[in-house]
C-alpha cells in the first residue's frame, strides 16, 4: 500500500479506492514483508498481484528504514487503541523530543512495516497498568525491523524477550521502535526525564 493509505482506517479505504480508483499493477491490495534474522536484508512485495502473470522475484522489493535523525521530520506512530496506550504520555514526549508531525496511529504490525520501509521513523507504546504485551503483536515486526536496519527495545533500553510464554515478560515500561540509533536514544531520555509524572 502506499504511504498515504496509512493514515486511512480500513473502512475509509473502500470509500476512498472507489473515489480515487488505483491503477492497474499498483499495491493497492496490500503488501507482506519478510526477512531471515542476521541477513541485513529485509523484503516487501504485493499481497496480491492484479495483472498478468505474477513473477514473486521480480515483484520482492528490498526495503530500508529512513534516514531522517531529526524529530523535527520524523513521523511516529502509536496504536489506535486507547484502551492499553497512553495518548497522553506519548504526544508529552513528542513535544518534549521536538516531534512536530501528528501520530500515525495505525493497528497491528502496520506501524513495524511504516518503519521498517521508510514512510515513519518512530513507534512508541507505553500500556497502562495490568496490559500484558502478547508475542505475536510484535515478534515478527521486531525482526523487520532490525534486518531493515532500525532499533527496537523496551523503554530501558533492552532487547525484547520473546521467550518467556505468550507474553514479553519483564517488558521495562513500554515500547519503543525507532529507524535509527540516534532518535531511539533521544526517545528513551526523553522516557527516563518524564516517567515518574506519567502515571503510568
Amino acid at each position: 500500500m502506499k504511504k498515504e493509505w496509512l493514515n486511512y482506517h480500513q473502512r475509509y479505504y473502500r470509500l476512498m479506492s472507489k473515489l480515487s480508483p488505483p491503477t492497474s499493477g499498483s499495491w493497492n491490495k496490500g503488501c507482506v514483508m519478510y526477512a531471515q534474522r542476521g541477513t541485513g536484508e529485509a523484503w516487501m512485495q504485493p499481497l496480491v498481484h492484479d495483472c498478468g502473470k505474477f513473477d514473486w522475484k521480480q515483484a520482492a522489493r528490498k526495503i530500508q528504514v529512513s534516514s531522517i535523525d531529526d524529530p523535527a521530520f520524523a513521523t511516529f506512530c502509536e496504536p489506535v487503541e486507547k484502551a492499553n496506550s497512553s495518548h497522553s504520555f506519548t504526544a508529552g514526549l513528542a513535544h518534549s523530543v521536538g516531534l512536530r508531525n501528528q501520530p500515525l496511529r495505525v493497528y497491528s504490525m502496520v506501524k513495524y512495516a511504516a518503519i521498517a520501509r521508510g514512510d515513519a521513523e518512530i513507534f512508541m507504546k507505553f500500556a497502562r497498568a495490568g496490559y500484558k504485551e502478547k508475542i505475536w503483536d510484535h515478534a515478527a515486526g521486531v525482526l523487520i525491523i532490525h534486518e531493515a536496519g532500525g532499533v527496537v527495545t523496551d523503554a530501558g533500553g533492552h532487547p525484547l524477550d520473546f521467550s518467556k510464554g505468550l507474553y514479553l515478560e519483564g517488558l521495562d515500561r513500554g515500547i519503543i521502535a525507532c529507524s535509527g540509533a540516534a532518535l531511539h536514544e533521544k526517545i528513551i531520555k526523553a522516557v527516563d526525564a518524564s516517567w515518574d509524572s506519567s502515571g503510568l
